[in-house]
C-alpha cells in the first residue's frame, strides 16, 4: 500500500505498457518499477506471498503438469536407457540388455535362419535431422532447446502472443503532434526541453521524438517532476509544463476540439499529453508502445499456414484492442499471470498452443503451453522457462520456427519411408533366398548414409522473409475463448 503520489512501471508483471499513477491507499506490485516521485510502501504480505513467488510457484506446478504421453517416457526411459555416464542402474536396463542379447544369441544359431540376414541398425533418421535443424535454426537467431520443442511447434493450432514487448516493441513512442497555438515542431521542440531531464518513459519518447526529427532542444532551468501529473521547467522564459489531460482541465480551460481529439486518441489506445504555456493549452501529443514494425506480416504468414492466434496481455481493454484491431487479431486484455494459465488451458483443449512472451508475468504460460517462445531481450525468468527463443526479436521468427519444424518433420518422415522401405525389400528377397547377410548389411550401411546426407540437407534451410498475400486477413479465435 503506498502513501504517496508516483508513477509505476508495472509492465514486468501485469504488461501495462505504459506506467501507472499510483497514490495514497493503491496496491503496488512486488517487480513494479518506480520512475518518479518517493513512494513510501506499506508491505501487507510476507515474502512468500508476494506477487514474483505466486509466479514463481505457477511455473513450477505448470512444468510439473506434463501430459500423461510425456510421464509415460520418462517412466520408460527410466528402465530402458542405461544412466550413470553409460554404467548400468541395478535393476533398470539390464533387462533390456538382456533381451538384446538372447534375440542376438537367436540369430546366430542354426544355419542360414531369415533373422541373420535382416538389417538391425535404425534410429539414424531423426538424431540427424533434429541436430541439423537447431543448428540451422540457431545460426538464424532462432535458439531452440531440444528436439521435442521443435517437433511440436509444427503441429500447433494456436499461437498466443503477449502484447508487451512481444508483439510491441515495450518502448512508448511519439505517433502524433498537434500544435493548437503554434506549429508542431515547437510543440515537440518545447515539450522536448522540458522532459529532458526526466527518465519517465512518456519523458523518453518525447525527447527520443525530438532527436528522431533532428529539432534544436533549447535549455530549461527550474525543471521538476510532478508525480502522476507530469512535468514543468521554464524554457524560453515561459513556465512550460507537460500533463496529463486531467490535470491539464484543472489549470486551463481545453476548446472542444482539443477534448475531442484527446478521446480520439483514447480511443486508439493511445496515451495523450498537453503542453501548457501557464493556463494557455499549446499542443497535444499522443504516445503509444507501437506494434513491431513486423508483427502484422507474422500474424498473416502464420494464418497462411493454417496457424490461429491471439493476443493474450495484462495491459487495460482500452489498448489492447487498440493494437488487436491494427493487427487484424482477436484479444483477452487485463489478464494476471493466473488468467493467462486458465486461457491456454482452455486454447489446448482444441489443439496443440505455443504461447509468446518476454516478461515475468509471462513465465507461468509459457511453462503451461506446448512449446514457449521468449522473445530474446525479454526477462531472465522468461528465457529459463521456454522452450526456444527468438535471439533476433522478430515475431517472423515464429512463422521460421513453425515452417523448420515442419520441414524437419517432412525430412524424418522421408527418411524413415526410405529406411523401412529398403527393409522390406531385403526382408522378401531374403525370405526368396535372393539375398544374404552380408548384402543386408551393407545396404543397411548405405541406408544409413543416404539418410543421414538427407539430414544435413537441414543446415541449408534458411527460412523465409517473403511477404504475404495483401488478401489474407489475419486470423482470430472467437471472442469468447
Amino acid at each position: 500500500m503506498t502513501r504517496s503520489t508516483s508513477s509505476l512501471d508495472d509492465s514486468p508483471v501485469t504488461g501495462e505498457s505504459v506506467p501507472v499513477v499510483k497514490t495514497v491507499g493503491d496496491t503496488v506490485y512486488a517487480g513494479s518499477i518506480n520512475t518518479d516521485g518517493t513512494l513510501r510502501i506499506q508491505v501487507d504480505k510476507a515474502a512468500a506471498d508476494n506477487t514474483i513467488a505466486r509466479i514463481i510457484h505457477m511455473v513450477e506446478e505448470a512444468e510439473g503438469s506434463k501430459a500423461p504421453t510425456a510421464r509415460f517416457i520418462d517412466r520408460f526411459s527410466r528402465y530402458y536407457t542405461p544412466r550413470r555416464g553409460g554404467g548400468l542402474c541395478p535393476g533398470r536396463p539390464r533387462a533390456a540388455l538382456a533381451a538384446g542379447s538372447s534375440m542376438a544369441s537367436v540369430a546366430l544359431q542354426g544355419h542360414r535362419p531369415a533373422a541373420d540376414r535382416l538389417p538391425v541398425r535404425a534410429g539414424a533418421e531423426r538424431p540427424a535431422a533434429i541436430t541439423s535443424a537447431i543448428s540451422a535454426g540457431t545460426r538464424r537467431g532462432l535458439l531452440i532447446k531440444g528436439g521435442a520443442a521443435l517437433e511440436t511447434i509444427g503441429s500447433v493450432k494456436t499461437v498466443a502472443f503477449d502484447k508487451t514487448g512481444t508483439l510491441t516493441a515495450g518502448k512508448p513512442r511519439v505517433t502524433d503532434t498537434i500544435g493548437l497555438t503554434m506549429d508542431r515542431s515547437d510543440v515537440l521542440r518545447l515539450a522536448a526541453a522540458v522532459e529532458s531531464g526526466s527518465s519517465h518513459p512518456l519523458a523518453k519518447a518525447i525527447t527520443d521524438a525530438a532527436a528522431r526529427e533532428q529539432v534544436t532542444v533549447p535549455s530549461a532551468t527550474d525543471a521538476q517532476a510532478l508525480p502522476g501529473k507530469g512535468a514543468s521547467a521554464t524554457v524560453e522564459g515561459r513556465a512550460l509544463s507537460v500533463t496529463s489531460p486531467r490535470h491539464a482541465a484543472t489549470l486551463a480551460d481545453l476548446s472542444a476540439d482539443a477534448q475531442r481529439q484527446i478521446a480520439a486518441f483514447e480511443e486508439q489506445g493511445r496515451t495523450t499529453v498537453v503542453l501548457l504555456d501557464g493556463s494557455t493549452p499549446l499542443g497535444l501529443m499522443a504516445i503509444r508502445d507501437e506494434p513491431r514494425e513486423d508483427a502484422k506480416v507474422a500474424l498473416a504468414q502464420l494464418h497462411d499456414l493454417g496457424v490461429n492466434t491471439v493476443m493474450l496481455t495484462g495491459d487495460n481493454a482500452r489498448t489492447g484492442q487498440a493494437i488487436g484491431r491494427d493487427l487484424g487479431m482477436n484479444v483477452r486484455a487485463e489478464l494476471l499471470p493466473e488468467d493467462k494459465l486458465k486461457v491456454i488451458a482452455q486454447l489446448k483443449a482444441d489443439g496443440g498452443v505455443a504461447m509468446v512472451g518476454d516478461g515475468i508475468n509471462d513465465a507461468p504460460a509459457l511453462a503451461q503451453s506446448d512449446v514457449g517462445i521468449a522473445m530474446g531481450g525479454g526477462t531472465d525468468v522468461a528465457l529459463e522457462t521456454a522452450d526456444a527463443a527468438l535471439l533476433r526479436e522478430r515475431v517472423t521468427g515464429v512463422v521460421d520456427l513453425v515452417r523448420l519444424s515442419r520441414a524437419t518433420m517432412t525430412n524424418i518422415k522421408w527418411n524413415i519411408a526410405f529406411a523401412l522401405g529398403l527393409k522390406l525389400i531385403f526382408l522378401i528377397t531374403t525370405l526368396l533366398g535372393y539375398t544374404n547377410l552380408w548384402m543386408a548389411i551393407l545396404a543397411d550401411t548405405g541406408a544409413t548414409a543416404i539418410v543421414t546426407a538427407n539430414a544435413l540437407r537441414l543446415l541449408r534451410w534458411k527460412g523465409t522473409t517473403g511477404t504475404p498475400k495483401a488478401s489474407a486477413p489475419a486470423p482470430t479465435l472467437a471472442q469468447g475463448v
